[in-house]
Formats: C-alpha cells, sequence, structure tokens
C-alpha cells in the first residue's frame, strides 16, 4: 500500500511538473509554439512523459489553464473576501497582478486566449475560466457597493464582465509595445478614483 502510495505521489508530482512546463513554454514560445517538445525543454523531461498522463496537447492545455486559473482564482479570494473598501481592493489588486506577472499566469492565459480554436476543447474550457473570474469579479463589486447610493445604477455582471476583458486587455497591450509601466499607471488612476469613493457614506439600513 505504501509503494502504492508513493508511485501515486510521484505521478502527480510529475504531473504538476508537466503543467509547470506548460505554463512556462506558453509563456516563453507562445500557444503555436508550445509543443510537445518544447513543453519538454522547458521542464527537463522527455517529450514521451506527457502522453504517459494527457490524451493529447489540447488535454494538457486545458489541463494547464484549470491548473493555474483555479490556483490564482484561490488565492484573489482568499485576499479580496469581506474587504469592503475601494481603495484596499485596488492595492490588493496591484499585488495581486504583479503576482500574475511574476508567475507567467496572466501572459499564459492571454496566449491561451489568442491561440484557442473556436469550439474546440480549449475554448470551451476558456469560457467556463472566464466566467469563474467574473464571479469572482461579481462578489468583489458587490461587496463594495452594499449600502453605497450608486448601487441601484450598476449592473454588477455587467462591470464585472467589462473587467475581465479588461484585465485581459492590459496584458495584451502590455505584450504588444512593452511598455510594462502602463499597469503601474492604471492602477494609480484606480487608487485616485478608489479614494473618491470610499468617502462616498453607505446608507443606512431602515429599521
Amino acid at each position: 500500500m505504501s509503494e502504492a502510495r508513493g508511485a501515486d505521489g510521484r505521478g502527480a508530482e510529475t504531473r504538476n511538473r508537466i503543467l509547470d512546463a506548460t505554463l512556462a513554454s506558453l509563456v516563453r514560445n507562445g500557444y503555436g509554439g508550445t509543443t510537445a517538445r518544447a513543453i519538454a525543454q522547458c521542464g527537463g523531461f522527455a517529450p514521451g512523459v506527457i502522453y504517459y498522463h494527457f490524451a493529447d496537447l489540447d488535454d494538457l492545455v486545458v489541463a494547464t489553464l484549470i491548473h493555474t486559473c483555479e490556483a490564482r482564482a484561490r488565492r484573489y479570494r482568499s485576499e479580496l473576501s469581506g474587504v469592503d473598501r475601494g481603495a484596499r481592493v485596488v492595492e490588493l489588486l496591484r499585488e495581486l497582478y504583479d503576482e500574475d506577472t511574476e508567475s507567467g499566469h496572466i501572459a499564459a492565459v492571454q496566449e491561451i486566449y489568442a491561440g484557442a480554436r473556436p469550439d474546440s476543447r480549449v475554448a470551451e474550457r476558456l469560457l467556463l475560466e472566464t466566467r469563474r473570474w467574473e464571479e469572482l469579479a461579481e462578489e468583489v463589486l458587490t461587496t463594495l457597493l452594499r449600502g453605497k447610493p450608486l448601487a441601484s445604477l450598476v449592473e454588477v455582471p455587467v462591470v464585472a464582465s467589462a473587467a475581465v476583458a479588461f484585465y485581459l486587455g492590459m496584458e495584451t497591450l502590455t505584450h504588444l509595445d512593452g511598455d510594462r509601466s502602463r499597469p503601474a499607471q492604471l492602477f494609480d488612476q484606480a487608487a485616485r478614483l478608489a479614494a473618491v469613493f470610499d468617502r462616498i457614506p453607505r446608507l443606512r439600513r431602515r429599521a
């Protein structure tokens, strides 16, 4: 039994190593350049190892997408849950975005968006992961707007969808022109707006 558990553990370790190598290849080589050979070179293993754990490259890309999005969504939710001050939300989002950039998460996901074929398994999974992030954005916005006079004017699902699109678009523009100061400028602007937002008092609930 202990040997079986050890084998399972080694299998999971190898699988995670392949997922991490795929993430690294997406960042380094782009979606089109993320071949079995490129992934193996990033991870330091033989290309054949991939097909022991995954049916094909689409299967691997889907698994990598789930792997990185689940981990990052947990991180975002743990930091942002219950935070009702705009300035603090912006501060946390800036830190989390820096983590996404450092880990390669946002660059890899952006590559998958750019390269996924319509109606493919990868595209279907992207839709599900996009919805995961929209739901998280809705939770954050709902907490921020609770009791604010302008809450009734905001269609939270629409704004949440726009926020996710903006997040991905910011990375795309940064990638195109190489201007890494762009996100910092946008977060600075968001911080100024958040400070104004926080000064708007919440309405007291009627008894």
